[in-house]
């Protein structure tokens, strides 16, 4: 299992590049939006390993073409250059009848059609495999999700980037058995994994804070399924966008290696160089 972090600011890039040297992480996921405006060169530059890219505000399920298509276009530059371990993005909803939300919205499940045309066409725009990722239900949604995964994985030949924390959450909310995604856990190679906490609006409902350390009951997870999410060419991207303290994350960085132990040509060898 190769073990990597999810790199958003400019702000976190020193600290970043000394857990690749300490060989905390193995690679480096980018939220690419935050980074299309900087010559390709200068980030096929700025980190000695691999790179995987994932996609926040394409807002593929409600863009025009047009916009979408000159989204993709810029993406497929960097695409081309870094050769990253995957592409991913998400299914959520920005926006109701015209208004943007507050609190980014689940999908409805039911409206299965709509949403299989929308992946596949910006699955073909970004001409590569797309990994999709699976929402921190609030409500029923968490029961419907696995499901709708399977089925969109099979019709459109897209991919699931599985967060175990987000599966955690929908359990927490709405009572949706992580077990449901085992077999999804057991096909894909690509996950995520965070801390959450409660919303500061409803301190009963749990929201995917990324502000904290995993939790026990994500970490049970991790621990009960391990040898369906350690396979050949799998990776977990461990998120920090607030309250980002190096020895916090540290701490959950060596949690995760507990659980994933390299293998011994991984713990000898050197870090593979960033593809492209």
């Amino acid at each position: 299992m190769q073990i990597g972090f999810n790199f958003t600011l400019n702000g976190t890039l020193d600290m970043v590049r000394r857990m690749v040297r300490e060989r905390q992480i193995d690679y480096v996921e980018l939220l690419i939006d935050n980074f299309l405006h900087f010559p390709v060169e200068d980030l096929t530059d700025a980190f000695d390993c691999p790179v995987a890219f994932h996609i926040m505000f394409s807002r593929h399920l409600e863009n025009d073409r047009e916009s979408l298509r000159k989204f993709a276009e810029r993406v497929r530059v960097f695409i081309d250059a870094m050769k990253p371990l995957y592409v991913s993005d998400h299914l959520l909803h920005f926006s109701h009848d015209g208004r943007r939300l507050f609190h980014l919205g689940e999908i409805d499940y039911a409206a299965y059609d709509s949403v299989r045309q929308r992946v596949e066409q910006w699955q073909e725009m970004l001409g590569v495999r797309l990994y999709l990722e699976n929402y921190p239900s609030i409500m029923e949604g968490g029961w419907d999700a696995p499901d709708f995964y399977r089925r969109l994985s099979r019709e459109t030949g897209s991919g699931v980037l599985f967060d175990a924390s987000n599966a955690v959450v929908a359990m927490l909310n709405c009572g949706a058995p992580v077990d449901m995604w085992k077999d999804i856990v057991a096909d894909t190679k690509h996950f995520h994994v965070a801390g959450y906490g409660p919303s500061f609006i409803e301190d009963d409902v749990i929201v995917d804070t990324h502000d904290r350390e995993m939790s026990t009951e994500t970490l049970d997870f991790l621990r009960r399924m391990r040898t369906d999410f350690d396979k050949p060419g799998a990776t977990i991207t461990y998120e920090r966008d607030f309250e980002i303290d190096y020895e916090s994350i540290s701490v959950d960085l060596r949690r995760l290696r507990e659980i994933f132990p390299r293998t011994e040509e991984e713990a000898h060898g050197p870090l593979i160089a960033c593809a492209g």
